[in-house]
């Protein structure tokens, strides 16, 4: 009997070891954030007329610092190395725009790190509002409803600190009309990798109160650094090339609201001269439009 007990006392032993596990490890070291100054909040309770209610917006998301038609200097806490840094704020695009019956404006706010190493991106902070009541069921109907003094702003929708560009600056933001009710943040950036050169363009657009990628793809393309090479890209031997991509935006028969885009590729790619049209229709179940491949010429991307 005692060796019963003794040999279970044994076993319950070495049970506890084997599920022995180890130390949780320290928290993961932080990413580089670039933060806002406040919470996003959904609903601004703000006072005046639009562009007084957008001022205090911009100071109720930034801080007193904020400025409506000119850029302000501010600080961001870069948590890798500990430090503040200086960052240069802007509104960088803004439309007023109507949709499904309402007036909403669209607001983008670029951020530039202004002491940026050559890789990094800046921020693009992007927003739709829209003046109206806490209960959007009074504001349904298709028809305009007066908008009071002490209405509150919405935010219906946004997206926040996306990285773009490079050298801390995020390249150019516009607003693009894409269908008779469909307007879109169009984002042009750049980056560099191993002596080549791309540029890309961006639409992002709201769908049910979120903003999504309806299409990305090149606007430019070329490895002219890569072979020191400032002339035509024909000159320069077989192995260079320089690629434009030029949208039009169609006023045809749109698929849920968004018209078909035909983007026109032309210079000299990595297999010869290039002039080529692409028809991108939008593609309602994807909620996006569907890119080929050969548009982007990843094949003379990764040569």
């Amino acid at each position: 009997m005692m060796r019963l007990y003794a040999l279970a006392v044994v076993a319950l032993v070495l049970l506890a070891g084997c599920d022995r596990r180890p130390a949780p490890s320290g928290p993961a070291k932080p990413h580089r954030v670039l933060d806002t100054t406040a919470q996003p909040e959904d609903t601004i309770h703000v006072r005046g007329d639009q562009t007084q209610r957008l001022q205090a917006f911009l100071r109720t998301r930034y801080g007193d610092k904020a400025v409506l038609d000119v850029p302000w200097k501010d600080d961001w806490e870069d948590t890798e190395v500990e430090a503040l840094r200086p960052v240069t704020r802007s509104v960088c695009a803004r439309d007023t725009v109507t949709a499904d019956g309402h007036e909403q404006t669209l607001l983008a706010v670029c951020q530039t790190l202004d002491d940026a190493a050559t890789v990094e991106p800046g921020r693009v902070d992007l927003y739709v509002l829209r003046v109206g009541k806490d209960n959007e069921e009074a504001n349904r109907g298709g028809v305009f409803a007066r908008l009071l003094a002490d209405d509150p702003l919405l935010v219906m929708a946004q997206r926040l600190q996306g990285p773009y560009g490079r050298h801390g600056a995020p390249g150019t933001v516009q607003i693009a009309r894409l269908g008779p009710q469909r307007r879109a943040f169009q984002i042009t950036h750049e980056e560099h990798r191993r002596g080549h050169r791309r540029i890309w363009r961006s639409y992002i657009a709201e769908h049910n109160h979120r903003l999504r990628d309806v299409a990305r793809y090149r606007d430019h393309l070329d490895n002219l650094a890569l072979h020191h090479c400032d002339g035509e890209p024909s000159a320069c031997g077989s192995t260079v090339f320089a690629v434009d991509f030029s949208t039009t935006v169609s006023d045809s028969t749109a698929v849920d609201g968004y018209w078909p885009l035909t983007v026109r590729a032309s210079g000299h790619d990595c297999t010869g001269p290039a002039t080529e049209f692409y028809h991108l229709i939008f593609d309602a179940r994807q909620r996006a439009y569907p890119v080929p491949d050969d548009l982007q010429r990843d094949g003379c991307a990764d040569s």
